[in-house]
């Protein structure tokens, strides 16, 4: 190739770069003034049945713990990064979080009812954070949990603070991309609450059914 060529080929190049960066800027910041409204669903992570699981009867009740942001689930930004419009939840964070769990215990054959264990999870941190990138954005979903787990209303006999992250690249700062990166770290943070075997052995010892014999018949002579 000439040098002018070679000259011209680098120009272009440049100058597409600069165009691509520029679009991925005008997508980020695309109806940055407008608010959203989203649902968050959750799909179980696809375990298995717990053996004995049916015998143990579960209730869970979650309550939100949360300082900051407690209007929204994330914030639109423009090509600045600089923060816009809110993206707010449709629904409850407590309901979202609570039915999480349900699916996931009940994919695993528990008995969820009164009368046993009670889950009690408080949300602490539920956000997701739009940062621009050079070719492209990122939705950062962040869930913190506090998870303990009681015989009815007794003592605690498990306590776990919860973690869950979750990144995806993203083209638009949106709010079903805030949505999807939220409903990972919440599968994230429940990945680790499960895998863990000191709360599977906290629900057996709080929530087994006692089978209770009844009394059998008997005739009169």
């Amino acid at each position: 190739m000439a040098p002018g060529q070679l000259g011209l080929s680098a120009f272009w190049g440049e100058r597409l770069r600069i165009f691509a960066a520029f679009g991925l800027c005008l997508s980020l910041g695309a109806c940055a003034l407008v608010e959203d409204v989203v649902p968050i669903s959750y799909t179980a992570s696809g375990a298995v049945v717990v053996p004995g699981a049916d015998a143990i009867r579960v209730a869970v009740v979650a309550v939100d713990a949360r300082t900051e942001h407690r209007e929204r689930i994330s914030t639109k930004i423009n090509g600045y990064n600089a923060e816009m419009a809110a993206i707010r939840l449709e629904g409850e964070v407590t309901d979202v979080v609570r039915e999480s769990l349900l699916v996931e215990l009940r994919s695993r054959g528990y008995d969820l009812a009164e009368g046993g264990a009670r889950i009690e999870v408080k949300v602490a941190t539920f956000y997701n954070t739009f940062t621009n990138g050079f070719m492209a954005g990122r939705a950062d979903g962040k869930v913190e949990l506090l998870v303990t787990v009681a015989p009815g209303a007794g003592q605690p006999l498990y306590a776990r603070e919860l973690r869950g992250k979750a990144r995806k690249p993203v083209q638009v700062a949106s709010g079903k991309n805030a949505a999807a990166a939220l409903s990972a770290a919440m599968a994230d943070a429940l990945h680790a609450l499960f895998g863990d075997p000191a709360f599977i052995k906290a629900l057996q010892d709080a929530g087994a059914i006692k089978a209770v014999s009844a009394p059998e018949n008997s005739s009169l002579d």
